[in-house]
C-alpha cells in the first residue's frame, strides 16, 4: 500500500510540474542589431532596419537597434540575468524548424556590427565564415537553444532553472520507483 501512495505522489508531482509553463515555453534566441561603434547615439530612437541597410537587402537586421556606451559588442549574458530591463523585447521564441544565428560582419579584426536572430537555415550547428576580397568577413553561426536556458547565440555558458532540475529529480525517482517495482 505505501508504494502505491508513493507512486500516486509521483503522479501529482509530474502533473503539477507539466502544468508549469516551462513545458509551453519554446526555447529562446537574442532578436536584435548591435550597430556597433556609433557616435551620435541620440540619433538612434530615430533609425530602423530600412534606414539602415537601405538597398542592401542581404545585410541581416532586426529590431530593436542597440548601441552600446563604449562601442563594445553588447554583454548579452549581462543582458539575460538583468530582472530590471524588459529583456523580452531583446529575444525571440525559437519555433520549430527555426535556429538561433548571430550573424556579425568583420573587418581589419574588429566587429562592425552584429545581428542575433531567430531564422530558418540549411545547418543546424556550427560557425561559417566568409572572406570578401575588399577584406570584410561575415560570420553566421548557428545553433539550437533549450527551453529554460540563456539563448545559445551568446556563447557556451548556460543556466538553468531551479524547476528544470526538480522536475528531472522527480522523472528520476519516477523511473527508479518504477524498475523497483518491476523488479519485485
Amino acid at each position: 500500500m505505501p508504494q502505491q501512495s508513493f507512486k500516486l505522489l509521483l503522479m501529482v508531482l509530474l502533473i503539477l510540474f507539466s502544468s508549469l509553463d516551462v513545458f509551453s515555453e519554446l526555447p529562446q534566441c537574442f532578436h536584435f542589431t548591435w550597430i556597433g561603434p556609433y557616435e551620435n547615439k541620440s540619433n538612434l530612437p530615430k533609425e530602423n532596419c530600412d534606414s539602415r541597410v537601405g538597398d542592401f537587402n542581404g545585410i541581416p537586421c532586426e529590431m530593436p537597434l542597440v548601441a552600446t556606451t563604449n562601442d563594445t559588442v553588447p554583454d548579452v549574458k549581462a543582458l539575460w540575468q538583468n530582472n530590471t530591463l524588459n529583456r523580452e523585447h531583446y529575444l525571440c521564441q525559437m519555433s520549430p524548424g527555426y535556429s538561433c544565428v548571430k550573424y556579425s560582419y568583420i573587418f581589419k579584426g574588429g566587429i562592425q556590427n552584429i545581428t542575433y536572430m531567430c531564422a530558418k537555415v540549411n545547418s543546424s550547428n556550427g560557425c561559417f565564415r566568409q572572406r570578401h576580397s575588399t577584406g570584410m568577413q561575415v560570420e553566421a553561426c548557428v545553433c539550437t537553444s533549450k527551453v529554460g536556458l540563456i539563448p545559445c547565440n551568446v556563447g557556451s555558458t548556460t543556466t538553468t532553472t531551479t524547476r528544470n532540475h526538480i522536475l528531472g529529480l522527480a522523472l528520476a525517482f519516477y523511473g527508479v520507483f518504477n524498475m523497483f517495482i518491476i523488479v519485485k
